[in-house]
């Protein structure tokens, strides 16, 4: 089950938002649903699924897929990291805002953003320790994810953690399929069960995959997947 099951251009995707951001009323709802202040929104159990991957002050994260830096922020409230947790988006529009958003918040000191795809990430070998990505992993079709997955292995230390959540490919995520018609949202995506992403994790290097319940979204109320996965 997918929006669209062929190729899909990520910069493409990452333009598209970037103009959902930047234009009219649907900007200013998108910039509030996407902030720190609106992820009781669409991230409505962030700090349940954030706490999987037991994230601690000497961890280097990255958000990957960041969008405005609505995560990291909320994480850099509550953690005083010893080295600058890390963002990177591809869309410029949204790392442009992201830093209007860190800087209200005060944690340019704290959070370093930076225009990037998923599949190609400017970090060296194993040089983080915590990689998370929410919402994003439907914008890859087969081949970006799998590349982008391989890019994660790479970046993450022997023992690190990759926490995803996303839409599940389930008949109960047809709500998702109307409001993208209706609405317009989101660009192209395709689905995944959690089997589906636990075989291209192992494929990719990571030997543990876990499912975990990632709790109730407002919305929209379709179901999510959960997993943590370890290098």
């Amino acid at each position: 089950m997918g929006g669209n099951t062929g190729r899909i251009d990520e910069t493409a995707v990452g333009n598209r938002y970037g103009a959902w951001f930047t234009r009219g009323l649907r900007g200013i709802g998108m910039r509030y649903v996407f902030s720190r202040r609106g992820l009781w929104v669409i991230n409505t159990p962030y700090r349940r699924i954030l706490g999987a991957a037991a994230v601690t002050r000497e961890d280097r994260v990255l958000d990957l897929g960041c969008g405005i830096g609505n995560i990291l922020i909320a994480l850099a409230e509550q953690i005083d990291f010893v080295r600058p947790a890390a963002g990177v988006d591809v869309s410029p529009d949204l790392i442009r805002i992201g830093h209007r958003e860190i800087a209200r918040a005060g944690l340019q000191d704290r959070i370093g953003l930076q225009v990037a795809p998923a599949t190609r990430l400017p970090f060296e070998d194993g040089a983080l320790d915590v990689v998370l990505t929410s919402h994003v992993l439907k914008h890859l079709d087969d081949e970006a994810l799998l590349s982008c997955f391989r890019e994660v292995a790479r970046v993450l230390r022997p023992g690190g953690r990759f926490l995803l959540w996303e839409f599940d490919k389930s008949p109960r995520s047809a709500l998702l399929f109307w409001s993208a018609r209706l609405s317009g949202l989101p660009p192209p995506f395709q689905l995944r069960t959690s089997a589906e992403f636990s075989r291209v994790l192992r494929s990719t290097g990571f030997h543990r995959v876990v499912r975990f319940e990632p709790g109730f979204f407002l919305l929209p109320p379709v179901p999510r997947l959960a997993l943590l996965a370890t290098r």
